[in-house]
């Protein structure tokens, strides 16, 4: 058995001082070191740092500190595994649920900060990030996490991939990537139009659920010659082939359909479902496109 960190450790990594951890495991009893047997010192596992985390963010919020322990302690507790070293990060599809399970921003950002670093963003949006999307969905699906956590860790994600899309530069060709109606799952399509800009392709994002007439009009004012739409469920697509159709009237003469359900959209050119496969197969058709005007 491990000894497990000792007190000044978990205080640094908590944020509080040592005589606040003290505080609250002496008064509210929110964590029980245990003694090792072949040091003598005491130590904190893993799920002790996370109920202080979670502690620490009901207390800077407002929440006074026997009211939050007794939130605390009546709280599911997050599985009581040690946090991945930088090397298993990849691997490890539930960092996102453990970090986002307490509302721990300062965890959220450093797990992201270490998984989505460079040289290797399109290896960690592909390995790491959409594979653990899927395990948040199934945490709440089965109730392990509640909706509210879902959606904390969801908006987390989609500003951080907001930050990579805004640090690429764009310098051309220009793609339209959007949602069709009433298709709400956008991280795989921003997380794919990253990997666009990453290629130096000038993206416009069009985002989640843009109804026809938008996209009627987004063709006509701006007439983009490649749009990518996406059919993530497969009652995505019926609308992303009324897209392909309304973007078909209006001349745009390239369109692509990313995700699950791409080859139930009979109007468009269906992408592979990795990321980077998709991003190439676009940055090449353009460019074919441009030599050939």
């Amino acid at each position: 058995m491990s000894d497990g960190l000792r007190i000044g450790q978990v205080a640094r990594v908590v944020g509080i001082p040592t005589t606040t951890l003290r505080a609250w495991e002496k008064r509210y009893g929110i964590v029980v070191p245990v003694r090792s047997g072949s040091s003598g010192y005491r130590g904190y596992l893993p799920a002790d740092v996370d109920r202080l985390r979670h502690m620490r963010a009901l207390v800077e919020s407002g929440i006074a500190p026997n009211r939050a322990a007794a939130i605390v302690a009546t709280t599911p507790r997050v599985e009581d595994v040690s946090g991945p070293r930088p090397q298993e990060l990849l691997d490890d599809h539930d960092a996102l649920v453990r970090a986002g399970a307490y509302y721990d921003g300062a965890a959220m950002d450093a797990l992201l900060d270490e998984a989505l670093t460079e040289p290797d963003v399109e290896e960690a949006l592909e390995r790491w990030l959409l594979p653990s999307m899927r395990v948040v969905g199934e945490a709440w699906a089965s109730e392990r996490i509640p909706v509210l956590v879902e959606h904390y860790i969801a908006a987390a994600v989609m500003r951080r991939l907001g930050r990579l899309f805004d640090a690429a530069p764009a310098v051309g060709p220009r793609v339209v990537v959007g949602l069709p109606p009433d298709c709400h799952h956008e991280i795989a399509a921003l997380a794919f139009a990253v990997c666009l800009r990453r290629r130096g392709v000038d993206v416009l994002y069009a985002g989640a659920d843009v109804p026809l007439e938008s996209w009627r009009r987004l063709a006509a004012e701006w007439a983009p010659r490649t749009v990518v739409t996406v059919a993530t469920m497969a009652d995505d697509a019926v609308n992303a082939d009324a897209v392909c159709a309304v973007l078909k009237d209006a001349g745009v003469p390239q369109m692509y359909v990313g995700g699950t359900h791409a080859v139930d959209v009979p109007s468009a050119i269906p992408l592979p479902l990795s990321l980077s496969a998709s991003a190439d197969v676009v940055v090449a058709s353009r460019l074919r496109s441009r030599s050939r005007r």
